[in-house]
């Protein structure tokens, strides 16, 4: 059993990895999914240490995985890795400093992450950054303009980013959702998300369609099981 893992897709693989178990604090085991096949891979474990409530992204033909925090040190965890499934193997990268609940996603060429919990106290932080790995930086961009939240979902459709969901310090779930365009570096609200405040529900892109489902609310019925599909 697991939670607070992390993932992405690159090809036509799958991958997902670190986490929290039951019978251990944090997991850094990697695994890899071949749909052809319906078989999972174990890969090379997830580089630095163990994490949950990561982020990640792939860009191109590689995966990225930063953040999270460490439940055996109880301390944040700010590195930032590569995976390159060609040859197995994990390099660390530039890291974006410490940052839990996050949510992140890519666009083109970029990966983009911001929103979570930075461990700095007080209000969540509404930053919003671009990685760029042919320079190995992170870049600051416009700032979320809802309010700062986390565990919200997000994906990208085309040239578009999108963020929505959550909980703040003082909302235990949200149902805002927005548009982030890169060519411009601006946000757009857009209609709310179909279902029931939520957080810690799942978001992905297929084609040219979003999907957000499941999740919880704090409210009964506690967890959800709905499922909702985006059209630009």
């Amino acid at each position: 059993m697991r939670s607070h893992a992390v993932g992405f897709s690159i090809g036509t693989k799958g991958y997902a990895g670190s986490g929290y178990e039951s019978l251990y604090p944090n997991v850094q085991d990697f695994w890899e999914y071949n749909p052809s096949t319906n078989v999972w891979t174990r890969k090379a474990d997830v580089g630095g240490s163990n994490r949950d409530y990561a982020f990640g992204f792939s860009i191109g033909t590689k995966g990225y995985i930063g953040g999270g925090y460490n439940l055996t040190t109880h301390l944040f965890v700010a590195d930032f890795w590569e995976y390159d499934p060609s040859t197995n193997v994990w390099t660390q990268k530039a890291g974006i400093g410490n940052r839990v609940y996050a949510v992140g996603f890519s666009i083109g060429t970029k990966g983009y992450m911001g929103l979570g919990y930075d461990g700095n106290g007080g209000a969540y932080p509404i930053d919003f950054w671009s990685y760029d790995p042919s320079t190995n930086a992170w870049t600051r961009k416009t700032d979320f303009p809802g309010m700062g939240r986390e565990n919200p979902a997000g994906f990208s459709i085309g040239t578009k980013g999108y963020i929505g969901t959550g909980a703040a310090w003082s909302i235990p779930a949200l149902s805002d959702f927005w548009e982030y365009d890169p060519s411009t570096n601006a946000w757009t609200q857009k209609p709310d998300f179909g279902g029931a405040e939520r957080r810690n529900a799942i978001g992905f892109s297929i084609g040219s369609k979003g999907y957000i489902g499941i999740g919880d609310n704090m409210v009964s019925p506690y967890y959800l099981n709905d499922f909702w599909e985006y059209s630009q």
